[in-house]
Order: structure tokens, then C-alpha cells, then sequence
């Protein structure tokens, strides 16, 4: 089997972590003059890199000369490179990244960010690893931190220091790391990682992550224990949380109020997105689903398994109602929202709120139609299996699902709120809960008249 090895060397230097030296050397690669060697991530939904220096690439005959090129495949940006002579042997490449400060202004975009804190730095592979397109092998990730202070650690979704893996060298790319004076609540492959201390118990944060994570991984027939948790300080007037492979990285913020309980949602929506996934292609199609199937399960499991009361869960539903109902762009298509969703953040919001809605709906109408023996449960687990199979999935595979488990056809009502027409919420969404009532609200920003919900305890 092919293998690669990938060296990362921080580098700490006038009280702070100057730059990353990443090496990798990589066999089992062919490749002819002008075909591409490697591939590095710019930007992602408009959020820049790390900076990247001194890119250097060799097999075994010596240095390789290298043309780079720049694709924007939207909401991406991407650096290629290909040598000016065939490959021969086994490729090294070399290079130095720069993480950044953290952003300051404006609301926390995702978390894509690869950033100092606190005598460490943090991010997702996908802001400072590179690609190598088309090979797959043994992954050999090693820390060398003889150049950080004494103490330093080191760790990834995958652990903490030296990991090895199979796969892609992709899946480098889509997983947080952390280095530099970490703090840490751990158990077995469960850990959380911070570097400045937050304002609320970090630790009993954890352990209800913990818990929840079990609780999850039991109702997706999940049978890995890899998860790791990431926070972030943050600079802005706001803070979020981003989602990758087993593993999720979230913030908290110095103007903002915090507590375990405002917390508490946030993490469950960035846990759930380690399971229910379609085909995201062209960008926008499924996102409904990937944050609908989050949101609705970010309340859902909590409340089910009795970590949430009704209460605090209506106090969810009922704040996603006014979010979606009183949107100013709530009428775009999915199609429409996606060309602008990084430069409008209400528009970005909208997959969330029609996706929750929907399925919420979706779910009521299997339950009758079922007499209560099947549920949306059904249709996202039945889909799960086959994305493990590794079948092709969009919104067709959704449908279809649903009038497998249920002898329904929701191909017209996933038509309106795809398009972006206006559905009421089914009153008997939320295990039939709660009660629906319709009331007026204004439209956030135009103060126009609005057609909404409000949501009570059954």
C-alpha cells in the first residue's frame, strides 16, 4: 500500500507561534509534466487561508520545477500545482504556513479560520494542509514540537500527537487541530481542547458533550467513539460553531453573556452534522437537509432523552419560527440563496429555518400515515446506511425514502419550500407536543407585515 508521511513543526518565536513548517513525503504517485501534483484551499466561503510561503516540491532525481494555477469553483478558491517534468519516485513537498490573527469585526463567520490564541494556534486542516488529488494510502501524521515551549501540546480529531490513518489525504484536510499549552477534559477518544480559559465551567461543558455524544452516536448506529471538541476565543461581537469530521470546533466571545445552557443547542446542531449528509452539488441543493436534519435533531435527541425540558425546547422552536417566518429572504430559492448566502447572512440562515420546518412536517405526515409505527427517524437512518454504502445521494434519494417508509408523496411540498414558497409549519410536528397558532409579526429589517407561528406546550 502506498504511503505518506506529513510533518508538522511549529515554530514559536517572539512570544508567539510564527509559523507552521509541513512536510510531506508521499510514494506511490505518478504523475506526467503538467498534471497536477498538489492543491491548496485559499479561501473558503470567503474565509482566507493561512498563508502559505516558501512552496517547494523534489522526487528522486531532485528539486521539481513548479506552475502554479488558480481555480474559484464557488464558494471556493483553490491554488494548483504541476511540475515541469514527469514525477520520478517519491514526492516531497515543503512549505511554511502563517496562521492569522482572529478575525475582529463583524459577526463569527464558520470556523475556518487558522488562527493564533493563547501561545498555541488552531484551525481545520483545509486552511493549511495540502491536497494530493487522486492518491490514497497509509496516512502517517507526525508532530515535532521541539521548537514550541516546554509543555506544548499537540492534537487532532484523531487524537492527541502521532496519528496514522487510510484514506485520502483529503481527509487531512477536514478535521480541527490544536497545539501550544492546551487544556483538555479527555476520555478515551472523547476529548475538548481550549486554550484561554472561558468564562463558564469548561468542564462540565464537556461532560455534558460527552454524554450527548453518546446518546447520538446510539441513535445514528454510530459504532466509532472518535470525537473531539475544539473552542475558540473569539474576537468578534458574535460566535457560532463549524462542523467537520468527528469533530466540531465552537466560540465564545468577550461581549457576549455565556452560560452551559446558551451553549447547550449550539453544540448539539454542530454534533448532529457528523451523521446526516446528501450531495451538496451544485452548492445550495441539499443544504435544507444537512442544517434542517441539524436543527431538528439538535432539539429532538436533547429533549427525547430528557437533557432538555419541553419548556426549553419550545423556547428553541419557537425562536427558530420567528427567525424563518420574519426573514426578508425567505421567498429566494434555495438556488437564489446560495449565490448569495456569504454575502448576505440572512440569507445564509434560510436553509436552517425551511429545513427544520420541512422535515418537522415531513415527520408529522409519516406518523399518521403510519399510525405512529414509522417517523422521519426512519427516512434519516435509511439514508445514513446508504451513504456508508457509499450510494449517491440528493434530494431525489430523499423523497424516494420517504415514499418507501411511508406510502407518501412529498415531492410538491419539497418543490414549494425548495423554491422558496411560503408552508406553514404542521401542527402536529415535534412528537405532536406542542400547538400552533398563526399571528402577525413584522419582517425583520423592513418592518412589513409577516405571516407567522407561534408554538405552545400541548
Amino acid at each position: 500500500m502506498s504511503g505518506c508521511s506529513v510533518t508538522l513543526t511549529p515554530v514559536f518565536r517572539g512570544g508567539q507561534v510564527e509559523k507552521v513548517e509541513v512536510l510531506y513525503k508521499v510514494d506511490g504517485l505518478n504523475r506526467k509534466a503538467g498534471q497536477e501534483l498538489f492543491a491548496f484551499q485559499r479561501s473558503t466561503v470567503s474565509v482566507p487561508a493561512a498563508k502559505i510561503e516558501n512552496v517547494t516540491a523534489a522526487d528522486d532525481l531532485g528539486p521539481l520545477p513548479l506552475m502554479m494555477a488558480e481555480t474559484a469553483p464557488y464558494p471556493m478558491v483553490f491554488l494548483h500545482w504541476a511540475a515541469g517534468r514527469e514525477l520520478r519516485g517519491g514526492l516531497t513537498i515543503r512549505y511554511s504556513a502563517i496562521p492569522g490573527e482572529k478575525p475582529c469585526e463583524g459577526r463569527h463567520g464558520p470556523y475556518f479560520h487558522f488562527s493564533r490564541e493563547g501561545g498555541g494556534a488552531a484551525g481545520p486542516g483545509l486552511s493549511f494542509l495540502m491536497d494530493v488529488p487522486d492518491w490514497r494510502g497509509q496516512i502517517f501524521l507526525r508532530w515535532d514540537l521541539s521548537r514550541m515551549p516546554e509543555g506544548a501540546r499537540a492534537v487532532c480529531a484523531w487524537g492527541e500527537g502521532d496519528a496514522d490513518r487510510e484514506g485520502s489525504l483529503d481527509c487531512l484536510r477536514q478535521i480541527y487541530y490544536a497545539f501550544g499549552p492546551l487544556r483538555s477534559v479527555t476520555e478515551g477518544d472523547f476529548g475538548m481542547y481550549w486554550q484561554d480559559e472561558p468564562p463558564f465551567d469548561a468542564a462540565a461543558l464537556a461532560e455534558y458533550v460527552k454524554k450527548l455524544y453518546g446518546i447520538m452516536r446510539r441513535f445514528f448506529r454510530d459504532d466509532q467513539a472518535v470525537y473531539r471538541v475544539f473552542m475558540s476565543h473569539d474576537r468578534t461581537v458574535s460566535s457560532g460553531g463549524t462542523a467537520l469530521q468527528r469533530c466540531y470546533m465552537f466560540g465564545w466571545n468577550d461581549t457576549q453573556r455565556v452560560s452551559i445552557a446558551e451553549k447547550q443547542n449550539l453544540l448539539a446542531h454542530e454534533m448532529v452534522h457528523n451523521w446526516p449528509h446528501l450531495n451538496d452539488e451544485p452548492y445550495g441543493e441539499t443544504t435544507w437537509y444537512e442544517e434542517g436534519t441539524a436543527e431538528y435533531y439538535s432539539i429532538m435527541i436533547p429533549l427525547r432523552a430528557g437533557l432538555i425540558t419541553k419548556a426549553q425546547a419550545l423556547d428553541e422552536i419557537q425562536k427558530r419560527t420567528a427567525d424563518y417566518y420574519t426573514n426578508p429572504t425567505r421567498h429566494l430559492s434555495d438556488a437564489e440563496a446560495a449565490k448569495i448566502c456569504w454575502q448576505d447572512r440572512r440569507a445564509q440562515r434560510l436553509a436552517y429555518g425551511r429545513g427544520i420546518f420541512f422535515l418537522a412536517g415531513v415527520d408529522a405526515q409519516i406518523r399518521r400515515a403510519t399510525e405512529g409505527q414509522k417517523s422521519l427517524d426512519d427516512v434519516v437512518l435509511s439514508l445514513l446506511e446508504m451513504g456508508r454504502r457509499n450510494e449517491a445521494l440528493g434530494n431525489e434519494a430523499f423523497l424516494r425514502a420517504v415514499q418507501e417508509t411511508a406510502d407518501i408523496d412529498v415531492s410538491e411540498q419539497w418543490r414549494l419550500m425548495h423554491g422558496g414558497g411560503h408552508f406553514a409549519p404542521d401542527p402536529d410536528s415535534f412528537d405532536g407536543l406542542f400547538t400552533l397558532s398563526p399571528v402577525t409579526a413584522r419582517e425583520a429589517d423592513t418592518g412589513k407585515d409577516a405571516v407567522s407561528y407561534q408554538w405552545a406546550i400541548r
